[in-house]
């Protein structure tokens, strides 16, 4: 008859089998791995990386244990870890080009609003903002009271602001 205590000890008896068993694969494929890895990425940091994700996956799996040959089943599951990281590796970049673009396109709205500045308001601002000049210097340079400079730095940053947002929420429509 079957007892609790002999369903207890197979099933301490298989757990050990299968940790011998992914024991015995990972020293036996691991490196391999990380050479099939290497190769395709040129990068050995991922290399290791993604062979550590192939033994997780098989762990993660549960039921694959009893395959018939390891190192070829695990080179299956290499290919698939290899496959999912070529797509999440294009998915960041197409999320990055767009980030770029984004950046690209917020420049080129302040860029056009700072053109659309009266010349002495768009000289005071662009004196102050990108040459890093304090505003009694810029008083100087342009022959004005510092009162003048900041009230052409306060009305340039009041238009850019009005611009950048209406062109947002142009963009948000």
């Amino acid at each position: 008859s079957i007892t609790m205590t002999s369903i207890h000890t197979r099933k301490m008896t298989t757990e050990k089998s299968v940790s011998r068993l992914i024991a015995g694969a990972y020293h036996s494929t691991y490196h391999q791995l990380v050479r099939f890895f290497h190769k395709r990425l040129g990068n050995s940091q991922d290399a290791r990386d993604l062979s550590q994700d192939v033994f997780a996956r098989w762990l993660k799996g549960g039921n694959e244990t009893s395959v018939q040959e390891t190192r070829a089943f695990l080179f299956k599951i290499a290919n698939n870890v290899l496959t999912d990281h070529w797509r999440h590796s294009r998915r960041k970049g197409r999320d990055r080009v767009s980030v770029q673009l984004e950046h690209r396109q917020r420049l080129d709205r302040l860029y056009q609003v700072l053109n659309e500045l009266p010349p002495r308001q768009r000289e005071a601002f662009v004196l102050y903002r990108f040459d890093g000049l304090s505003q009694s210097d810029i008083a100087e340079r342009m022959d004005i009271s510092v009162s003048m400079v900041e009230k052409h730095i306060a009305r340039a940053l009041l238009q850019c602001k009005r611009a950048m947002n209406a062109a947002e929420q142009k963009d948000g429509e």
